[in-house]
C-alpha cells in the first residue's frame, strides 16, 4: 500500500496526523477531552483491545458514531460522537493505535496486536446504527474484567 503511495506521490497520513486532523477539536492535543463535554481517550480505551469485541467496538465507533450516555473516570457525558466514514481503513487502524499506544500504552494488554486495515474493513462490513454501538459499549463493559467506568 505505502509503495503506491509513494508512486503516485501521495503520502498516506500518519495516525498522529489523523488524530491532529480530526480528532483534537474535541479530544485534545493531549487525548483528556473537554470536561463535561467530549470524554478523554488517554487513559481509558486501553484496555478495550484486550478482547475481540472491545477492539470491533473502537472501529465502530469511529466507523458509525456513538450516541446517548457514557462514563469515563467517573464523569458522565451524554453527546454525539458523528461517524467518520471519509476515513479510509488505513486511517481508521493508524489513528486508534496511535491513540493506544500514545495514550494508552499502560492500559493495553502485554501481547498487544495493533490493529489492521483488513481488521477495520472486516468490521466496517457490519453496520451498526448508532443505539447499537452504545449498547455494544454496555455489553463490552461488562464483559471486561476488572473494569471501573
Amino acid at each position: 500500500m505505502w509503495l503506491l503511495a509513494a508512486l503516485s506521490g501521495v503520502a498516506r497520513a500518519t495516525g498522529a496526523e489523523v488524530f491532529q486532523d480530526n480528532c483534537v477539536i474535541c479530544h485534545q492535543a493531549d487525548a483528556n477531552g473537554l470536561p463535561g463535554m467530549y470524554p478523554p481517550l488517554a487513559d481509558s480505551i486501553g484496555r478495550y483491545v484486550a478482547i475481540p469485541a472491545g477492539r470491533a467496538y473502537l472501529i465502530h465507533v469511529l466507523s458509525f458514531g456513538l450516541t446517548g450516555p457514557i462514563a469515563v473516570h467517573g464523569t458522565t457525558y451524554d453527546g454525539v460522537m458523528y461517524p467518520w466514514p471519509q476515513l479510509s481503513d488505513d486511517d481508521v487502524a493508524d489513528v486508534l493505535n496511535y491513540v493506544l499506544t500514545t495514550f494508552n500504552a499502560k492500559l493495553l494488554p502485554r501481547h498487544f496486536a495493533p490493529l489492521t486495515a483488513g481488521e477495520v474493513k472486516k468490521q466496517r462490513g457490519s453496520a451498526s446504527p448508532l443505539g447499537d454501538v452504545h449498547k455494544e459499549r454496555m455489553a463490552l463493559l461488562k464483559a471486561l474484567p476488572a473494569h471501573k467506568d
